[in-house]
């Protein structure tokens, strides 16, 4: 019986793990891609030249706009959402 019964969780233990590598896989493909991106952004800057930056004064006032709409963000009415997304416990 012992043996059974830890056939059977070996198997859903390996069951998870596929399933765990699967997902690790997927995240690895959409990294690649994401950095193969990223090196293509990063050519094509230097083939261009340099890279015109702002007076700090120009930085702080696009920071500040940027503050602003993130605290709009938060103001979320959760009571209206039709849809939560809650991450599966194993």
């Amino acid at each position: 019986m012992d043996g059974k019964k830890t056939l059977r969780k070996l198997k859903k233990l390996t069951t998870r793990l596929t399933d765990r590598m699967e997902e690790m896989r997927d995240l690895m493909d959409d990294m690649e891609i994401e950095f193969e991106m990223m090196q293509k952004q990063i050519s094509i800057l230097e083939k261009n030249g340099p890279i015109v930056t702002k007076s700090p004064a120009e930085e702080a006032a696009v920071l500040d706009d940027v503050d602003i709409d993130e605290e709009e963000d938060e103001d979320i009415d959760l009571e209206n959402t039709t849809a939560v997304f809650v991450k599966p416990k194993f």
